[in-house]
């Protein structure tokens, strides 16, 4: 699920210096931002499984992991997309918030119980399920930003004719781990 979401940082574009990124510079900032949350989440990830579970070390992992998508969630919110990627941004950012939300009621599930075997076993709950069916949109939508980005490379061609914009002359190649074997 992590990596899903970070890869759908990819469609995010920020804004610096008052002026529209290019998609390169796009990517370069989003990946920064993809890039911070993926070693959270794999550190994270390393300490619940260090040890056996406990519900202590459970409560830790889940609270660590909610910090982590809020302040990813916070990230891409503050992020401004250039035109060429406002809806795919717009779309990406909606399914980022569900994601989160998702997580969010199984996380106040995970906080209610003390019982190791109920924590164990939470993705399988209905709020684990619900979270999986967000992480479901989440690659779906990762994959098509994935083939709209990757699309500019049709545009190859138009490298150096000056009568192009130069918006309609940049390629975008991007590999962003959209499916469940990437996660």
């Amino acid at each position: 699920m992590r990596r899903t979401t970070l890869a759908l940082a990819v469609v995010i574009l920020a804004v610096s210096c008052n002026r529209e990124l290019s998609l390169t510079e796009f990517a370069a900032e989003v990946e920064a931002l993809v890039t911070t949350h993926t070693a959270g989440m794999d550190e994270n990830d390393q300490f619940l499984n260090a040890e056996p579970p406990t519900v202590e070390r459970i409560r830790a992992y889940a609270t660590r992991r909610m910090e982590l998508r809020n302040a990813f969630l916070t990230g891409f919110e503050e992020l401004e997309p250039p035109r060429q990627a406002e809806d795919i941004t717009a779309a990406a950012l909606e399914t980022i918030r569900s994601l989160v939300e998702a997580e969010q009621v199984l996380f106040e599930r995970a906080s209610s119980t003390d019982d190791v075997n109920e924590l164990s076993g939470i993705w399988e709950t209905p709020e684990g399920q619900a979270a999986r069916a967000a992480d479901a949109q989440a690659v779906a939508i990762c994959q098509a930003a994935e083939a709209a980005l990757n699309s500019t490379e049709d545009r190859q061609a138009l490298i150096g004719m000056p009568w192009v914009p130069s918006e309609l002359q940049e390629v975008v190649n991007v590999a962003f781990g959209c499916t469940a074997a990437d996660r």
